[in-house]
């Protein structure tokens, strides 16, 4: 499969969205000087394609899987239910966070998309409202329980 730029390499599709490991740095040379470690269509309509999400080449393994939760949390914010950016954008950070603390844990030092699917998936069981998200520690507790396969 021949990729268009800035896309370097096909990660996967976790959820029906595929993941591209793309060119940080032409991204922000040629589109788009704010983007930074990821971006999805919600945010960045004008130039990622409807459903893709875009993870900076810069970042390693850890980053690229913790990252990619937050594109797609946020672009389903956003998308789907139609939340602003910034809201939105703190609430995907409240489900990084623990993510990326329980990657950390489990020693993930490449993209792993299964983790992620998990992950997502426990988000999409539990969506907040589009005022409000829930707190650190439970979402916390519920990805962790997730990815565990302990029940809530």
């Amino acid at each position: 499969m021949r990729l268009e730029s800035p896309r370097l390499r096909y990660l996967g599709r976790v959820a029906g969205l595929p993941i591209y490991l793309v060119s940080g740095e032409k991204v922000r040379n040629e589109m788009d000087i704010d983007f930074t470690q990821g971006g999805n269509d919600g945010i960045y309509p004008f130039y990622i394609p409807k459903g893709e999400i875009w993870i900076d080449d810069a970042l390693h393994g850890l980053d690229r899987t913790a990252t990619a939760l937050h594109e797609m949390v946020e672009r389903d914010l956003m998308v789907r239910h139609g939340m602003e950016y910034d809201p939105a954008h703190e609430i995907a950070s409240s489900y990084e966070r623990p993510f990326r603390q329980q990657l950390k844990r489990a020693g993930v030092t490449a993209f792993d998309p299964r983790r992620l699917e998990v992950a997502f998936k426990g988000y999409l069981k539990n969506q907040p409202g589009t005022k409000t998200a829930r707190h650190s520690q439970q979402i916390r507790r519920d990805i962790e329980a997730t990815l565990s396969g302990r029940p809530r």
